[in-house]
C-alpha cells in the first residue's frame, strides 16, 4: 500500500523504578521497606466506587510540562511518560530487562557484532493510517543516531540501509556492548520509529507540530493546552504484539480510551486533587505531604527511584568554578545529609552514593573510587582551599528548579552550606522549561546547579562524559577513555573500566554527587495498571 499523507485520522494541526515492582494495596514500602505507610479503612480520599459508572479515563497529575514530544531528542522524563504509549522502537525490554522484539519480528548479530539485522513485522500502520516499512524506520534510526544525546557517541560512524521493503540492517564501526543496550532503553532520547515523511519535514530539528506527533502505539496523540493538560487517545487500529505482555514487550492491549496528563505545580493543588478523586494517578506524591495518605483506603503506594540528585559546576570562565581547586573544596565542605532530608523529608527515601551510578545498578556498576572521605563535611579545609583558589568572598549564583521540590527544597540548603564556606549566594529558581533552558545554554549565567537527574543507563551519560553539558571537551584523556569503554564488547568486560571512569569524575570534579532521591507514586485503588521502569504502563491498564 502506498505510504498516506499526514492528513488521516492521526493528529489534530527523569526515572527508572526498582523493576518489577507491583503497587501494593494497603501499604506502601518507602525504601528497601525501612519505612512502612500502612492503609486502613475510612481514608479520606474520594476516588471512583465500584458503583460509579463504567470509566474509561484517567487523569494522571505531574508536576510540569515537557518542554517537547520529540522522542528522540528530549531527555525530558515527563516526554517519556507521555510518549511511551504512542511511540515504538524497533526492540525493547522486559519485565527480566531482557532485550525483546517489537516493531522487529526477529533480529540477528553477526559474530563480530559488527553487524545486526531486524526482520520487520507485518501489517503494522502509522496513526496516520500509513504503512510501515524499511525506509520509515532507516530514516528514524539515522535521524536518532544524529540527533539523540544518547546515541550520537556511541553510535559514531553507525549506518542503517534497507535491504529490503521488511529488512534493515545496522553497521557499526566495531563491537559494543552499548548498541543492543541502547536501542532497548526507552524513556528519554530514544529509538522511536516515525513515518519517514516526518523525518523529511523536520529534519534534525525538533518535532514541533503536533501533527507531526505520529507513531505506531497503542495511543495517539489528540490535543495539548500549554500548562494545563494533555490528551492521548486510544488508537482503534493498533497491531499488537502476538505474545504475552512483559515490561515493554509483549502484548499492547488498549482498554482505557483516553490518558489525561494534568499539569499542576503547585504541590498542594496536585494532594488536594489526589485526595479528593479529581486526580486517579500521580507519578510523585509531595514529599511534605506523605503523612496525609497514610491512612487513605481509596489508594494504593509504592516507591520507586527518582534518581541522583548532583550539585553541578559552571565551565564558564567567569565563573570562580572554572577553577578545579575550588570545586574540589566544595565537594569536601558539603554535608549531605541535611540536604537530603529537606529534600525527601524522611531518611528512609535516600540514599548516598560516591560514584555517578545509583545503587540499584550495584550489579553492574559498582566501585570503591571516590569512596575514602566522601561526605567528611571538612568546612575549614574547603575555605582554605577556596581562598587559595580565589573564590573566598565571591558572589555566586544557584540555579534551581520550582516545579520539583526534591530539588528545589535541596538547593535550599546547599545555598546555607555554600554561605557556610565564605560565599554571598543568589538563589535563582525558575520553573522547568526556563530552567533546563538556562541550565543547558547558558552557563555564564550560573555558577552551579542543583539539577535532578534520572538514573542513566551507563556512566557515559552521566555529566563529564556528555557531549554539549558542562565540562565535556575534545581532551585526548577524555576522548581516549570514552572511545576505549565504548568498544568494550560485554557488560561484564564495561564493568570493569568503571574504576576508571570515576577516577576521571573524582579528578576533572565536574559535579557533587548528593544523594539519591526516593519518591511516592499512587493511584487510585480501583485503577488496574503497572508500574515499569520508572514511568506507568497504560496499555493493558483497566478500571476494575
Amino acid at each position: 500500500m502506498a505510504k498516506h499523507t499526514h492528513a488521516g485520522p492521526g493528529s489534530p494541526g527523569r526515572r527508572i523504578s526498582r523493576a518489577g515492582r507491583r503497587l501494593v494495596s494497603g501499604a506502601a514500602i518507602l525504601s528497601a521497606g525501612a519505612l512502612i505507610l500502612s492503609g486502613c479503612a475510612g481514608g479520606s480520599g474520594g476516588g471512583p466506587k465500584p458503583a460509579d459508572a463504567k470509566k474509561d479515563v484517567v487523569n494522571l497529575v505531574t508536576p510540569a510540562q515537557p518542554e517537547s514530544l520529540d522522542p528522540q531528542i528530549s531527555t525530558d522524563s515527563i516526554m517519556g511518560e507521555i510518549t511511551l504509549p504512542i511511540f515504538e522502537t524497533l526492540v525493547t525490554i522486559d519485565k527480566d530487562r531482557k532485550v525483546q522484539p517489537m516493531l522487529a519480528e526477529s533480529f540477528e548479530a553477526s559474530a563480530d557484532g559488527k553487524e545486526f539485522t531486524f526482520k520487520l513485522r507485518k501489517g503494522v500502520k502509522f496513526q496516520d493510517g500509513s504503512d510501515l516499512d524499511a525506509t520509515d524506520v532507516v530514516e528514524s534510526m539515522n535521524r536518532w543516531t544524529r540527533v539523540s544525546i544518547a546515541a550520537q557517541e556511541s553510535f559514531a560512524g553507525a549506518k542503517w540501509t534497507k535491504v529490503d521493503d521488511s529488512t534493515v540492517k545496522l553497521t557499526v564501526p566495531s563491537a559494543s556492548f552499548l548498541h543492543l543496550l541502547y536501542l532497548s532503553s526507552i524513556g528519554t532520547a530514544y529509538p522511536a520509529i516515525l513515518p519517514s515523511e516526518v523525518i523529511a519535514k523536520v529534519g534534525d530539528k525538533p518535532i514541533e507540530d503536533s501533527a507531526d506527533i505520529i507513531g505506531t502505539g497503542p495511543y495517539k496523540f489528540s490535543s495539548w493546552d500549554a500548562d494545563q493538560k494533555l490528551v492521548i487517545d486510544k488508537w482503534d487500529d493498533y497491531q499488537p504484539v502476538d505474545a504475552p505482555s512483559s515490561g515493554r514487550a509483549g502484548k499492547k492491549d488498549a482498554k482505557l480510551k483516553q490518558v489525561v496528563f494534568n499539569f499542576v505545580a503547585d504541590a498542594s493543588t496536585r494532594t488536594l486533587g489526589i485526595q479528593s478523586g479529581q486526580y486517579d494517578a500521580t507519578t510523585e506524591l509531595p514529599f511534605d505531604s506523605l503523612d496525609q495518605f497514610k491512612n487513605d483506603s481509596n489508594l494504593v503506594l509504592d516507591t520507586y527511584l527518582i534518581g541522583p540528585i548532583n550539585l553541578v559546576y559552571s565551565d564558564a570562565e567567569s565563573s570562580p568554578f572554572h577553577n578545579v581547586e575550588n570545586r574540589q573544596a566544595v565537594n569536601l565542605g558539603l554535608d549531605r545529609d541535611p540536604i537530603m532530608m529537606s529534600a525527601v523529608g524522611s531518611k528512609d527515601l535516600y540514599d548516598l552514593v560516591w560514584h555517578n551510578m545509583t545503587l540499584d545498578q550495584k550489579a553492574i556498576w559498582d566501585t570503591n573510587v571516590g569512596k575514602n572521605g566522601f561526605n567528611s563535611h571538612d568546612v575549614t579545609k574547603a575555605k582554605e582551599m577556596l581562598k587559595k583558589g580565589g573564590a573566598e568572598g565571591k558572589t555566586i549564583t544557584l540555579l534551581a528548579n520550582k516545579d520539583y521540590s526534591e530539588a528545589y527544597n535541596a538547593a535550599v540548603v546547599v545555598a546555607e552550606q555554600l554561605k557556610g564556606m565564605g560565599f554571598e549566594v543568589k538563589l535563582d529558581a525558575y520553573e522547568w522549561g526556563a530552567f533546563s533552558e538556562k541550565y543547558r545554554e547558558k552557563r555564564d549565567e550560573w555558577d552551579v546547579v542543583v539539577f535532578p537527574f534520572g538514573t542513566e543507563t551507563d556512566p557515559t551519560q552521566t555529566l563529564g562524559f556528555l557531549p554539549d553539558r558542562a565540562w565535556y571537551s575534545d581532551d585526548p584523556e577524555l576522548q581516549g577513555l570514552l572511545k576505549r569503554f565504548r568498544a568494550q564488547p560485554t557488560q561484564e568486560d564495561a564493568s570493569k573500566m568503571f574504576d576508571e571512569m570515576q577516577s576521571y569524575i573524582e579528578k576533572v570534579r565536574p559535579m557533587s554527587r548528593i544523594g539519591d532521591a526516593h519518591n511516592v507514586y499512587a493511584a487510585n485503588k480501583d485503577l488496574e495498571l503497572d508500574w515499569f521502569d520508572g514511568h506507568f504502563t497504560w496499555w493493558n491498564a483497566h478500571w476494575k
